[in-house]
């Protein structure tokens, strides 16, 4: 009842916001939204979101420019605070619509010098410019993820160093230890024995067996009982690829992109008797094997995709679908993170997009697009030029700017058009492996989401993706999170349920399953 009652007595803190725009949307449509407020005293914060969809609308505030929306552009966020008065409060938004079914938004959190809590949002309240046209609502914003989320945060409970528990542990961390969303479960299905190493990646093949690269050297694979809780049958596969960090079983072969061994290798079975006697090299490369050769996704052409780190120098002689007038600009290195597109016999190879730093995995959505989880340099925290943890859209010839740290180019750089933005900024962290849950019994939003790991903080995020003009808009939560958890690849197997694998110099490898144990969900 006092919860209740507190909701009833404080409704604006509860508004919901919508998508407004006045009645029979044109793309031909100018409007004009205005919608006053009362501020009984001074304002200690005012954080204020605003987004427009095939629109431009201009926002002002008490007859002050105060932001922009785009029409494809991401939210826009500010500080309203220096905006604000004391008493009556006047925000306008002029609009233009670019083509059919425009909408805005906008919500402002205000937290008031007493400490009181308000907040205004766009509602069919609001009016409208001219005499006759009707405000009215296209949808409530808080259904939308990438909208009602906020950012991420590092606190005291996380640990950057929480990897080295892990260096002499006996077997993997206890899941019963793990914070996990609502509704899902999470089950240790095997921790590394004395002999079989560190793990760093993993991939089922067509059996239903399970592909695990070790970090020294050598693949393993491993067997199920019929529920899939249980591993009936293990055995080596491979003694001599060093690091594969990189599995990808497709065109009846298995692909690993061993790092240590610097080339991209394809493994088949010639004679049917589940052993791989032919391994063929596909792809060498130069360079480092820190931030080097990484994971391996099947693009919707058939094509095979490997993503390398800025340890790997870009190969010469093979087609550049990047600007050809990139290399010509100060600084330039011959070594930066990227993406070779090949044929599965390794022919008609070439650069797909460039301009990362560490780049670990590369996942495809039902789209057909491709993402990745890009690395920071965390020494750079706290310059200019610090870059934090990033997903990415990759697209054909895109380049994302990195250029050996203080060379890098920062996202507001207006004479770089080729400066391909970040579909969403994650923070700090260690980008490993990522994963789309298309092939997963999760509930739709699960389904649909990018899920990335973060090595350092033992953290599994889930990225909630939105088209937007030619790319996407996201917004990220943790969807499982433990300590020591060195995470370092997942896969969805043919339960629909999350495998994934930890481990990485030299700690204690193990497995896990993730499975949905909430309300059943329909395929759609």
């Amino acid at each position: 009842l006092f919860l209740l009652g507190f909701l009833l007595c404080t409704p604006s803190l509860f508004a919901l916001t919508h998508w407004i725009w006045k009645g029979g949307r044109q793309p031909s449509d100018q409007l004009a939204l205005q919608h006053s407020f009362k501020l009984a005293q001074g304002v200690k914060s005012a954080r204020l979101r605003m987004v427009a969809d095939f629109a431009v609308a201009r926002l002002t505030i008490n007859g002050k420019p105060a932001a922009v929306a785009e029409p494809y552009g991401p939210v826009v966020e500010i500080d309203a605070a220096g905006f604000l008065q004391p008493g009556l409060n006047d925000l306008r938004i002029n609009s233009r619509a670019i083509a059919q079914y425009p909408a805005v938004a906008l919500r402002l959190d205000l937290v008031d010098a007493g400490g009181q809590r308000q907040a205004i949002s766009t509602t069919p309240q609001w009016k409208a410019g001219r005499p006759g046209e009707k405000v009215e609502s296209y949808g409530d914003l808080g259904m939308e993820k990438w909208w009602g989320l906020g950012p991420l945060v590092i606190d005291e409970a996380d640990d950057y160093t929480q990897w080295k528990r892990a260096s002499n542990a006996k077997a993997g961390t206890n899941p019963a230890t793990f914070e996990l969303l609502p509704g899902y479960a999470v089950e240790l299905l095997r921790s590394a024995g004395k002999d079989e190493g560190s793990w760093v990646s993993l991939a089922f093949d067509p059996q239903g067996r399970l592909t695990i690269g070790r970090e020294d050297k050598g693949l393993l694979r491993y067997s199920f009982s019929a529920d899939r809780r249980k591993i009936t049958a293990s055995e080596m596969i491979n003694d001599d690829l060093r690091e594969c960090r990189g599995l990808l079983y497709a065109h009846g072969s298995l692909y690993a992109n061993a790092n240590n061994s610097k080339g991209l290798y394809r493994l088949r079975d010639t004679n049917g008797d589940g052993r791989f006697d032919e391994k063929k090299l596909l792809h060498s490369s130069k360079g480092g094997v820190g931030h080097g050769r990484n994971a391996l996704a099947l693009g919707p052409e058939g094509h095979i995709y490997a993503i390398h780190g800025d340890s790997v120098e870009l190969p010469g002689g093979i087609p550049d679908r990047t600007s050809p007038l990139r290399r010509d600009g100060a600084p330039f290195r011959k070594n930066e993170g990227h993406v070779l597109r090949m044929a599965p016999d390794g022919s008609q190879r070439e650069i797909f997009c460039a301009g990362m730093r560490n780049p670990y995995g590369i996942a495809f959505n039902q789209d057909g697009e491709s993402f990745t989880y890009d690395a920071d340099a965390e020494f750079d925290m706290g310059t200019p030029w610090y870059r934090p943890t990033r997903v990415m859209h990759l697209s054909s010839g895109a380049d994302f700017g990195w250029r050996a740290v203080t060379g890098s180019w920062p996202p507001y750089y207006p004479d770089h058009p080729d400066n391909t933005q970040a579909t969403v900024d994650i923070g700090k962290g260690s980008p490993t492996g990522v994963r789309f849950g298309t092939g997963s019994h999760f509930p739709p939003q699960y389904r649909k989401a990018l899920y990335i790991l973060d090595w350092a903080y033992g953290r599994i995020l889930a990225v909630h993706l939105v088209p937007r003009g030619a790319s996407y808009m996201a917004a990220s939560e943790v969807f499982l999170r433990g300590q020591p958890l060195n995470l370092t690849d997942l896969v969805f197997g043919p339960d629909g349920a999350m495998y994934f694998t930890v481990g990485g110099r030299k700690t204690q490898g193990a497995l896990y399953r993730v499975s949905y144990k909430g309300s059943p969900v329909s395929a759609r």
